[in-house]
């Protein structure tokens, strides 16, 4: 904790130094309007530490996954290996549980709504006018699941101007991608656009599965109705997105209404959890070479995802309007994945995720443009979702494995294979005893133990995990105008929520939770260009309920206590935002899967208190040249015992996916020449260590890391065709975006590469 008070010091005032003489944007900065807090405002008048990613970024960077959006945001990790579980992670606390009961820590909207449900919060980025991201807990401004912060997407809607453009690219891995955009005004009053995004690539791992030269050459496996399919390897860790969205917008004097459409479909290949334990026949351990996952072209993640909404907006006179809005949606999600990352049937799985999500809202907004503004609401939402798992196994490997898996950790207290138990062991004391579980399941000439009395494969399930939730809340939040500097706000929001489980079809049970969840703010306006502010606000993550054989077990709800002071500045020629922050948490959640039945288990693990710093700078020393920079420096570690004196598991460890330091240079360039514009970027990222367990379990962390990306744009004087070369990670850096998973709970972990160097072309065309 003293190393990094002292690091948070030392590079705070670097940051601030450096940001008066090197950092900014292209001709003078201009006002960023956000609306956080349900009304439009200067990002300076706004109380709380957020970033704003703008239209232009994305477009620049040609970003269209949420992931992608970390590399330059302090503090924030985003993980998308697939569509079906996306992680979050802000400030330390990462939200990825598959449980279909338990609620998010981190909420993200599209256009207002909620889809921080897994299955559905991994959304394409397509015609995008900016995302804000909100840090700490936004109890009042982002509801229920907001625990911890907010990424609040905003898509574009129909405007008064005939509009439209496309863009074609090609890379080195056979990827494909267009995009297209049409704006059509009907008359002053009406218009409609539509924009839709289309993206295939091959997967960057090569799958030699069911090949000749497997543990499997029959080319054949039984999936999870127990049918028996030709298989074959095929590619992993690839992209396929297929997206469109029809709006409408309607406005009148004192009245507008914006009608939304939208379609998604995903056909993944599937995901390279490749062991690091069982190499595949005749390869080797390392996670960026070919792997043998045993399901072969069975794996993969098909999703559907239908959606619709509504936002009518009522204005009765300058100061005062009402808004009311509504959603549907409606996804469809399977996956087919090899849990223990080998061509051998230790453990296969398939599932099914479904769910119907609907909601609607109210609220009045009052701003007398002088001393106060605010808005009081109420909203319903609806969730109901059912999630079937299927356990595929060799009967004879697997039992042999849990056998001396058992034999071994009893011989070996002190050295559990589980990667949910900290331990001390050594990395090279587990990995002894790993080796001596694998041999167990090769015979002396290599090949597979088996035995002629047993199938080759067993299914097993479905176990079936249902919940229905209906949350209702009120809020209100008001801000007033002490003086002519001084600006206070303060804001709570009730929750009224009705949580049903049913596991196994057979066991259910059902709860009732209330809360009230404060926020207050301070913001000060030293003059035009610099604010100061100070925001508190109090997030809650609700209580599981999980019914199962002996009892029902209800955790405790998940608090947290957010503290940050921080200061915007917006000049001419260059910005710096900057916040210091502390959390301290109480009955923190933690999740872990079953290792039998996949079923996603929460548990109460303890307290915490985390502190940090965070900064994003921007300078445009002149119209051609504007420099940006971003760090984030974090201490994220559960605390040594509870509040009450206990001691537990997990004590000292660091936060999955938390990096002590983040950091990110993006650098843009135009040159004219003659009649051309030559535009180049250069975007570097930084990523200190990572662990991918809480437990902070050997061999499962990513050591730092830089990753670069650079592009070249060139374009005519009067022509409406742009030339693009880019490159993503153009040192071709080796790294990690997970470790451990299903696998790993069941004592032989997988690792899951991120993408290597990917160089291509791409064509926009303005209409």
């Amino acid at each position: 904790m003293k190393r990094m008070k002292t690091r948070i010091k030392a590079l705070s005032i670097a940051v601030l130094t450096a940001s008066q003489v090197s950092f900014a944007d292209t001709n003078a900065m201009e006002e960023i309007i956000v609306t956080a807090q349900k009304r439009d405002q200067s990002v300076l008048d706004v109380a709380a530490t957020m970033d704003v990613i703008s239209a232009e970024f994305l477009e620049r960077t040609n970003t269209t996954e949420l992931d992608d959006l970390s590399r330059v945001l302090p503090n924030v990790v985003i993980q998308e290996q697939a569509v079906s579980l996306p992680s979050f992670n802000i400030r330390g606390i990462t939200d990825d549980t598959a449980s279909v009961s338990a609620t998010p820590r981190i909420s993200v909207y599209q256009d207002g709504f909620d889809i921080s449900k897994k299955t559905v919060s991994s959304a394409a980025l397509y015609d995008i006018a900016r995302v804000e991201v909100l840090k700490g807990p936004q109890p009042t401004l982002f509801g229920v699941a907001a625990a911890n912060g907010a990424v609040s997407i905003i898509t574009n809607t129909p405007d008064s101007a005939f509009d439209a453009d496309a863009r074609f690219a090609l890379n080195t891995e056979a990827g494909v991608e267009t995009q297209a955009m049409i704006n059509l005004p009907v008359n002053d009053r009406n218009a409609f656009r539509i924009a839709g995004i289309y993206r295939e690539m091959d997967g960057v791992i090569k799958n030699t599965a069911c090949s000749a030269n497997s543990y499997n050459p029959s080319g054949q496996i039984t999936d999870h109705t127990g049918a028996v399919k030709s298989c074959k390897g095929g590619d992993l860790n690839g992209v396929s997105v297929q997206a469109l969205r029809a709006s409408f917008k309607t406005t009148y004097d004192n009245w507008d209404l914006v009608l939304r459409a939208g379609y998604e479909y995903n056909d993944q290949p599937g995901i390279a959890f490749k062991s690091g334990s069982i190499a595949p026949k005749n390869g080797n351990l390392s996670p960026f070479t070919s792997a043998e996952l045993g399901f072969g072209s069975e794996l993969g993640i098909e999703r559907k995802l239908l959606t619709g909404d509504f936002t009518f907006n009522y204005r009765f006179s300058e100061s005062l309007s009402a808004l009311v809005d509504g959603y549907y949606k409606d996804v469809e999600l399977n996956e087919a994945f090899d849990a223990d990352g080998t061509g051998l049937r230790i453990q296969d799985a398939y599932f099914d995720n479904d769910a119907i999500l609907y909601g609607a809202s109210a609220r009045l907004v009052f701003d007398d443009g002088e001393r106060f503004a605010g808005f009081v609401g109420i909203s319903n939402s609806q969730d109901q979702s059912k999630l079937p798992y299927y356990v595929m196994v060799d009967p004879y490997v697997r039992g042999t494995f849990d056998a001396v898996k058992a034999a071994l950790e009893a011989a070996n207290p002190d050295i559990p294979l589980n990667q949910n138990i900290s331990t001390k062991a050594s990395l090279a004391q587990i990995e002894a005893l790993r080796a001596t579980l694998v041999s167990s399941l090769f015979n002396a000439d290599g090949t597979v133990i088996s035995d002629p009395n047993l199938p080759s494969s067993f299914v097993q399930g479905p176990y079936t995990f249902e919940a229905e939730l209906d949350i209702n809340s009120i809020v209100a939040e008001g801000s007033y105008q002490l003086t002519e500097k001084i600006n206070a706000t303060a804001g709570v929001r009730y929750i009224d929520e009705t949580r049903l489980t049913r596991n196994f079809v057979v066991f259910e049970a059902e709860k009732d939770f209330t809360a009230t969840l404060p926020r207050l703010a301070l913001n000060y306006a030293y003059s035009d260009d610099l604010s100061f502010y100070f925001n508190y606000a109090q997030g809650r993550r609700s209580p599981v309920v999980d019914p199962n054989f002996g009892a029902t077990v209800i955790t405790k709800a998940e608090t947290v206590d957010s503290y940050d002071v921080g200061f915007k500045y917006m000049g001419d020629r260059w910005s710096l935002f900057a916040a210091l922050f502390t959390y301290q948490y109480q009955d923190y959640q933690q999740s872990y899967t079953d290792a039998t039945t996949l079923q996603s288990i929460t548990v109460t693990v303890g307290d915490s208190t985390m502190s940090g710093f965070e900064a994003t700078a921007r300078f445009i020393p002149s119209d051609t040249l504007m420099i940006s920079a971003s760090l984030g420096l974090l201490d994220a570690t559960f605390a040594n015992k509870t509040a009450d004196g206990q001691v537990f598991d997990y004590a000292g460890n660091n936060f999955r996916l938390a990096p002590e330091v983040s950091g990110s240079l993006n650098i843009n360039k135009r040159i004219d020449w003659s009649d051309w514009t030559l535009d180049m970027d250069l975007l570097m990222s930084y990523q200190s260590e990572v662990f991918f367990e809480s437990s902070n379990y050997p061999g499962l962390s990513q050591d730092a890391y830089w990753i670069t990306d650079a592009s070249v744009m060139l374009n005519r004087k009067g022509s409406s065709i742009k030339y693009e070369l880019y490159a993503d990670n153009v040192f071709d850096e080796e790294y990690l975006i997970d470790a451990g998973n299903t696998g790993g709970g069941i004592g032989i972990p997988t690792y899951v590469p991120g993408m290597p160097m990917i160089a291509g072309v791409r064509v926009y065309v303005d209409f």
